[in-house]
């Protein structure tokens, strides 16, 4: 049916489907017919969709009825999976051949860019083929597995979870599409799907670690092995972890930036690799990859001294769809390979090479940042607020001012009359950006701070305190037992004295991943709060109410609420928006 439409070698063809059978049968679709899947969050904001298809030069787009009347077509072919259903199924049954090749585009993942404009990296075939592969028979991937398709296809994580999970005849999962809950009912999802791996963001990952022990939650039997990947593991949670988990159990921690791949390195985790060490290894290079760490000048360093992670071989992406001159800049000639036209990617991480071999992560050599697993360019976020009518100048920044929990933090400086209440830019912001690149705090400034030398001074930037998060005037204290027991956990998960039955969770700073910790919070005080009911009442009011409605049926915890001094990290949301 694609091929009808002309799709073919190095033809771009987005998918608009949340995770679902038909979703992984249009990028199979996709590469049987020779082309290039694009992968499009239908939780994305409807902007930032039109530009990754006008970026691309999208010929085809494959998505359902329901969210093609949300999508500008243009005049690309559009293919609805339901409405089309009976065309599709009149093609011929037969196994077509395959005209791609191993230099030819496989997928074009778009992640986050310094200008302002994301760029989508292009992967071809032999680089996918080389990674699956790899991870198949790294992973020990057979027929009796059950691999949880956990990442939105946006994200290249997607890519370790289907392909290794099909290519061995083993069974695939898909997540739901609701918000995550508790890490006890992502469990029991776990447990009732009989799920063996699971491919997890390292924040997720340091939630369920930490849930293990805190609330004395049991990995399901099934599960044989957690690979971890997106930012630096801590290695106290290695150590909850081991703390509960079986020595059955593999944990596997990975590396590597989409322009490798997925994964260019991996470390199994043991108990010695991090319970107790500064650092948890992210291991050595993966089959056909090759990794250098070297100094300005493009020299090896010795082991122990960090200088810039440089990767190469077998699992390099073609370069930046459209962007010869970022291509260039990044793709560089690799000085060690006597192979014709080999190249090196520049990751801009630091790392340092130990004296067994292995390598450890030694944060970013440029402005780029990890937060909650994704990559944000600062850059991309700025240019989104200026454009604001209200915004005259803006500075993002991650800023960790809690052990574990890396935030963005917006800088404003609020063009001439009042400052702009942060919900309005968050608002203005969620219409252009996926949601894990909209800052949960926000501080106004008359005047960004500057160097002598007149350059921005990051290190003057205040921390974020009451004023990136007001509550409305006239405070209202809690007048029932329920109003008490959320404002005071409200009050612990946003670092407040306290908080008002009237007060909004996200005016006050909150967003979707401290939403998360909430519910775990009511739940161990025996409160049947469910995560989209906060969603729907953002006050404690509204929210009380709503559980007065439907009665709390959850015992209580033996074990009370955490104190914010045993606070754990943030979870990502791995599918924006949700």
């Amino acid at each position: 049916h694609l091929r009808g439409r002309g799709v073919g070698p190095e033809v771009v063809v987005g998918i608009c489907l949340e995770r679902s059978v038909d979703a992984v049968a249009a990028i199979l679709a996709v590469l049987k017919a020779g082309g290039a899947y694009l992968p499009l969050d239908p939780a994305y904001p409807a902007e930032r969709l039109a530009l990754m298809l006008e970026d691309s030069g999208a010929a085809v787009l494959v998505t359902r009825r329901r969210l093609a009347a949300e999508l500008d077509g243009g005049a690309r072919e559009v293919v609805r999976v339901d409405a089309d259903r009976a065309a599709i199924d009149a093609e011929p049954e037969d196994d077509p051949e395959v005209p791609a090749e191993a230099a030819g585009a496989a997928y074009v993942i778009y992640t986050s860019g310094s200008t302002g404009r994301p760029k989508g990296t292009v992967v071809p075939h032999g680089a996918l083929a080389n990674h699956t592969l790899s991870a198949a028979e790294a992973y020990g991937i057979g027929p009796d597995d059950r691999v949880l398709q956990f990442a939105s296809l946006s994200f290249d994580a997607s890519v370790e979870e289907i392909f290794p999970a099909l290519a061995r005849g083993a069974a695939l999962v898909p997540r739901s599409e609701r918000p995550l809950g508790a890490v006890a009912d992502f469990l029991a999802f776990c447990r009732e799907e009989e799920v063996t791996v699971l491919d997890l963001p390292t924040a997720y990952w340091h939630q369920v670690a930490a849930s293990l022990r805190e609330d004395a939650l049991e990995l399901p039997e099934p599960v044989r092995l957690v690979v971890i990947g997106g930012e630096r593991a801590l290695p106290e949670r290695v150590a909850d972890w081991r703390g509960r988990v079986p020595e059955r159990v593999r944990l596997v921690n990975t590396y590597g930036p989409t322009e490798a791949t997925v994964v260019a390195t991996r470390q199994d985790v043991g108990g010695g690799d991090g319970a107790h060490a500064r650092e948890v290894p992210i291991g050595r290079p993966i089959r056909g990859v090759r990794a250098y760490v070297l100094d300005p000048r493009m020299e090896p360093v010795p082991a122990g001294v960090a200088g810039e992670l440089y990767l190469g071989g077998a699992g390099l992406a073609r370069g930046y769809l459209g962007r010869p001159e970022l291509t260039a800049q990044k793709f560089v000639p690799d000085p060690f390979s006597a192979e014709p036209g080999a190249r090196l990617y520049a990751t801009g991480d630091r790392a340092r090479r130990l004296p067994g071999g292995e390598l450890e992560f030694a944060g970013r050599v440029d402005q780029q940042v990890k937060v909650r697993g994704f990559r944000v360019e600062p850059g991309e976020v700025e240019a989104a607020l200026r454009e604001h009518p209200d915004v005259r100048d803006a500075v993002v920044a991650a800023r960790e001012d809690v052990p574990g929990d890396r935030r963005l933090t917006a800088y404003v400086v609020p063009a001439a009359g009042p400052a702009p209440a942060p919900a309005e830019l968050r608002g203005f912001l969620g219409e252009l950006l996926p949601a894990y690149m909209v800052p949960s705090a926000w501080v106004f400034l008359g005047e960004l701070p500057v160097t002598p030398g007149g350059k921005l001074d990051r290190r003057a930037l205040p921390a974020p305190g009451a004023e990136s998060a007001q509550a409305p005037d006239g405070y209202v204290a809690p007048r029932t037992p329920v109003e008490e027991l959320l404002a005071g956990i409200w009050a612990g998960v946003l670092g407040r004295e306290r908080v008002g039955v009237q007060d909004g969770f996200f005016e006050l700073g909150g967003d979707s991943i401290l939403a998360v910790q909430v519910v775990s919070r009511a739940r161990q005080a025996g409160l049947a709060l469910q995560p989209q009911q906060l969603f729907q009442h953002p006050n404690v009011a509204r929210l009380a109410a709503a559980l007065d409605a439907v009665p709390a049926v959850l015992p209580p915890l033996v074990r009370p609420a955490v104190g914010p001094e045993e606070e754990t990290a943030s979870i990502p949301m791995p599918s924006p928006g949700t």
